[in-house]
């Protein structure tokens, strides 16, 4: 958006800005927020409204928990879009209370904003047929990666071609308890990486760890990032997605776009990345089902070269998810909503 000649800026919690002032041309600003789990995001939310009703043309929120306050820039006639990323309150981790909560941001995220734009086609028809409102479909994106030969993950007595990859934020709707227990079934001298934090989940990590128990194949890397995160993609021999739940799973266009074969779980989400091509530019087990698991994970593992598989789904997501494309997209509903921006709730 700055290369096309927009003036941008993000707000940030203070605690995850590294980076400074500036990022690119990017203006960031820090703002506060109490980091717990229930109150990290609409106090920061909270924090960063004064800042954003005035001198802006679109004010762009993201997630259900934050849209709860996308009224407020739209009172002062500041055209506001929110970019909905997952039905959060179905996320394992909240309990009664907070679902609750999630369900009016979700409400507040259809009813609210002058525009929604969601990052999944399933997205899309949940809000049509929950809330009669016709949103805006714009995925997410990946980069064009960096793939690097295994040299800085030997620490962890990874070797190429010799792993299975499980990465993301390790909460419990990302089923890495079904993978832990389908590999634990199998007999090969592979090893398993789970690579995450724990993401304010309870202990779901203890949780982890406790069903890999003695198996020395399961290896917890904790998060990696850069060079680290390259090298995982890199040279993984396939990589496995087990969730109950996504929006749009980013971390598997990731991986498809390194040409790391992909297994997921049949969800939908992940069915809509495959486009129907499943068993071409990527394989598929039963949701939750660990027999199942077991089974692909073996095939998967004796199947010998995956590069073909690799190949299709690389040039699949690069052409597909181009944060190029996406960006384009995004100003177009910018342009809307500032054209046609009128405070109708």
């Amino acid at each position: 958006m700055v290369a096309h000649g927009h003036d941008v800026t993000v707000f940030c919690r203070s605690k995850y800005n590294d980076l400074g002032s500036d990022f690119a041309g990017i203006h960031l600003k820090n703002r506060p927020a109490v980091y717990s789990k229930h109150l990290e995001a609409i106090t920061h939310t909270a924090a960063t409204m004064p800042s954003v009703l005035l001198g802006y043309d679109v004010v762009h929120i993201h997630a259900t928990g934050p849209s709860l306050l996308s009224w407020m820039p739209r009172l002062t006639g500041v055209a506001t879009v929110v970019t909905v990323h997952g039905l959060d309150h179905l996320r394992a981790k909240w309990g009664g209370i907070a679902s609750l909560v999630l369900k009016a941001g979700a409400w507040t995220s259809a009813n609210c904003p002058s525009k929604t734009i969601v990052v999944s086609k399933v997205l899309r028809e949940h809000y049509a047929s929950r809330y009669g409102k016709q949103v805006v479909y714009i995925p997410n994106g990946i980069d064009r990666p960096t793939s690097r030969p295994l040299e800085r993950l030997t620490r962890f007595g990874l070797e190429p071609g010799r792993f299975v990859l499980s990465l993301g934020r390790l909460v419990p709707e990302k089923g890495i308890h079904y993978l832990v227990e389908a590999f634990r079934n199998l007999d090969t001298d592979l090893k398993l990486a789970i690579v995450g934090e724990d993401s304010l989940s309870g202990g779901y990590l203890g949780t982890l760890k406790k069903l890999a128990g003695d198996d020395e194949r399961i290896v917890f890397t904790g998060p990696l990032f850069d060079m680290d995160k390259d090298e995982a993609f890199s040279n993984a021999k396939f990589f496995c997605i087990p969730s109950d739940l996504e929006g749009m799973p980013i971390a598997m266009l990731e991986a498809m776009s390194y040409g790391c074969p992909t297994l997921s779980s049949d969800i939908p989400e992940c069915l809509e990345v495959y486009s129907g091509q499943e068993g071409r530019i990527g394989y598929v087990f039963r949701q939750g089902d660990v027999a199942d698991l077991s089974d692909k994970l073996n095939s998967l593992i004796h199947a010998g070269n995956l590069a073909d598989t690799g190949k299709f789904g690389r040039d699949f997501v690069l052409s597909e998810y181009s944060w190029d494309d996406i960006a384009s997209k995004t100003l177009d509903v910018y342009g809307e909503v500032c054209r046609t921006n009128l405070f109708k709730l």
